[in-house]
């Protein structure tokens, strides 16, 4: 967990606003970060290419909250399938295998909210990777679990 102290001052971001980057078929807009939060959770706003897919994997030490702002997802729970489409919720507790996939030909763009905070600083590691390989060592590091393709 981070230890610093909350977030005294409000601030705004407009939309856009905020670091950005890009991985692999996403752009990911971190709009509040470990630093921001004291430590209490993050949030990226996602846009994700029509054929973005996620590997299924587990997050040992984060929740994972997504909410779809834009297209439709294809959700995986362990062996659960759930259709997510705008304005679905999902809450993925930690320990949970857990992946999506873009459905359809349009991009999708969602809200995602990890607690506690740390996982922006996986997904800024993510982006400074040359080689794919040392993906899943990153992973580990942020005690992320990759355990391979998503289902059919």
């Amino acid at each position: 967990m981070i230890a610093s102290p909350l977030q005294t001052e409000p601030y705004a971001l407009k939309s856009g606003e905020g670091q950005r980057l890009e991985l692999a078929g996403s752009v990911v807009v971190i709009k509040a970060t470990s630093e921001q939060t004291g430590g209490a959770f993050n949030l990226f706003e996602v846009t994700c290419s029509s054929d973005y897919t996620i590997p299924q994997h587990i997050h040992y030490v984060e929740d994972v909250v997504i909410y779809v702002l834009e297209g439709a997802l294809t959700l995986f729970w362990g062996d659960e399938k759930k259709e997510a489409v705008v304005g679905s919720f999902f809450f993925q507790p930690r320990g949970t295998p857990h992946g999506f996939r873009v459905k359809g030909n349009a991009p999708a763009r969602i809200l995602c909210m990890t607690i506690p905070a740390g996982f922006d600083r996986f997904v800024i590691e993510e982006e400074l990777l040359a080689p794919q390989s040392e993906s899943e060592m990153v992973a580990a590091r942020h005690k992320i679990e990759i355990l391979g393709p998503l289902p059919e």
